[in-house]
């Protein structure tokens, strides 16, 4: 029998997404020369370097970078179609939050547990993010 955690927290983008877990315990940026248009991470020293988010519910503490994020992930969903099915983060930064609600994506952070220590990497994770600024529930069924 799966493992399922269910988290509360504020949905800072709305939007319903599913997909597994991508976790980095280090901040991301979605500049285009951070995580390529093509979904794969290249950030010198973070472990997920090397992975791609594509479909993925990413989870991470917060930005890293500049402003040029915003477009990166933004073009990553809408003109490549390899970015994320939605973020979950200790803090959606400003940046990160323009790009998603741009993107029709979902992102959400608050949670009552530490995202990054509750969520694993390959996790099946499911997002309901409905209305801006309200709660929202992750659920999380573990990696079997």
């Amino acid at each position: 029998m799966a493992e399922e955690l269910v988290l509360k927290g504020r949905t800072k983008a709305k939007g319903r997404a599913e997909g597994e877990a991508l976790v980095s315990q280090m901040p991301l940026s979605w500049a285009p020369c951070s995580i390529l248009n093509d979904g794969t991470v290249k950030m010198v020293g973070n472990p997920v370097s090397g992975e791609n988010v594509k479909g993925k519910i990413v989870v991470y503490p917060t930005v890293t970078g500049s402003t040029s994020g915003a477009f990166g992930l933004l073009f990553k969903v809408k003109g490549s179609h390899n970015g994320p099915a939605g973020i979950i983060c200790q803090n959606v930064h400003t940046i990160d939050l323009s790009g998603a609600i741009a993107a029709n994506i979902p992102a959400v952070d608050g949670l009552d547990q530490d995202p990054l220590t509750a969520i694993k990497s390959g996790d099946w994770v499911t997002i309901e993010a409905d209305e801006y600024g309200k709660p929202a529930v992750v659920m999380v069924n573990r990696k079997q």
